[in-house]
């Protein structure tokens, strides 16, 4: 049994009992300190930007890391298992068997808990994303620097994506020192890896392309050869398309910024065309009266462009007398266009109604001779 001067006279067991103590104290605080570093980001204002940190909730997983890595980095330091330069190997001798508890070199484990920290740090820049695009969205509101969302979710995209380039570079370099030449003795590989890459890189600068030129925006109905639907989405390598039957299709962006891109979202007006096809026994002056009270049935609606109406009896059928009707609609959306075809098709069955007009239907007349 140890007795509080046994406990003096031995300091590797002094120094184990302070790195446990340590371990310990990070095991358990780390959650309240994490939560306390929080709650102090979520007091921070930049140049009266009203940013909303409360979703600084994304921190609370990397900041426990980066608490229990820092906890353990100093309980090893205090430990009797770090050799130092300096100092003397520590022994435990058991008995007649003696143990070199010495087994990390300092350099190792400052080099490596480095490279934990950066890399935990550049974790953490990395959640922030959501943070990058408010803060964009704030600056563009008051000061009306660009009018595009995507370019500030692709702006959002590049921090993070330059945050986890600096952070890799650093970490090889803190953990391999001579970085130069192991990059010198993997050149071909490297030209290899460019060459198979070389795709992902026109995919990168063609998004950057389209989000200049903004051939279509996020909630676009769009067709992009044979794909058509609503875009969802536009990262540094592909845009997301959501079809209408609900499925996702990911077209590279070198691919899209190549293709004939369709984007409906921009019509003005809809165009609706069709025959009409009235039986032939039909009488002129009926036709006439019918054609008449069409076209000023379609012009006088309220989501119809009056000067695009055309109603004309353009062509004679197999087995009808075609009328041509053609007018735009004033409302693009899907389901409003629908709703003024219904309308307008009601209408002109009321109307071929009132003149006693038959809408025409394949027919065949038979003649026989005896």
């Amino acid at each position: 049994m140890y007795s509080v001067q046994s406990l003096i006279q031995d300091p590797i067991l002094l120094r184990l009992i302070f790195a446990l103590i340590i371990v310990l104290i990070t095991v358990f605080a780390r959650r309240l300190l994490s939560h306390v570093v929080i709650k102090r980001l979520s007091q921070i204002k930049f140049q009266k930007l009203s940013l909303d940190f409360s979703r600084f909730d994304c921190l609370q997983k990397p900041i426990n890391y980066l608490l229990l890595i820092t906890g353990i980095y100093f309980a090893l330091k205090v430990s009797p298992f770090v050799y130092y330069q300096n100092t003397s190997e520590q022994i435990l001798e058991l008995n007649h068997l003696k143990l070199s508890l010495s087994i990390i070199y300092v350099k190792f484990l400052n080099r490596i808990y480095t490279s934990l920290f950066v890399g935990v740090s550049t974790w953490i820049i990395y959640n922030l994303e959501h943070l990058y695009e408010q803060f964009f969205m704030e600056l563009n509101e008051k000061h009306a620097l660009i009018d595009n969302t995507v370019i500030i979710r692709y702006l959002a995209r590049t921090i993070r994506f330059i945050s986890v380039a600096i952070g890799t570079i650093i970490t090889l370099i803190i953990l391999i020192p001579d970085l130069s030449t192991v990059i010198t003795g993997v050149g071909i590989g490297g030209a290899a890896v460019a060459f198979v890459s070389k795709d992902s890189l026109a995919s990168v600068f063609s998004g950057m392309s389209l989000l200049l030129d903004k051939p279509f925006v996020i909630g676009d109905w769009i067709t992009v050869n044979d794909t058509d639907g609503i875009v969802e989405d536009i990262s540094f390598r592909s845009t997301r398309i959501r079809t209408f039957s609900q499925s996702v299709v990911v077209i590279p962006n070198h691919t899209v910024s190549n293709a004939n891109i369709t984007n409906w979202s921009r019509m003005e007006k809809r165009r609706v065309s069709f025959e009409l096809g009235v039986t032939y026994g039909t009488p002129p002056t009926q036709m006439q009266q019918c054609i008449k009270a069409l076209k000023e049935m379609i012009s006088i609606q309220t989501d119809i462009e009056p000067s695009t109406v055309l109603v004309h009896f353009t062509d004679f059928g197999e087995y009808s007398l075609n009328i041509k009707i053609v007018y735009y609609t004033l409302k693009t959306d899907f389901a409003s266009y629908l709703a003024i075809q219904e309308h307008i098709n009601f209408e002109i069955l009321n109307i071929c109604n009132q003149y006693q007009i038959q809408i025409a239907f394949p027919t065949q007349t038979i003649e026989m001779h005896s």
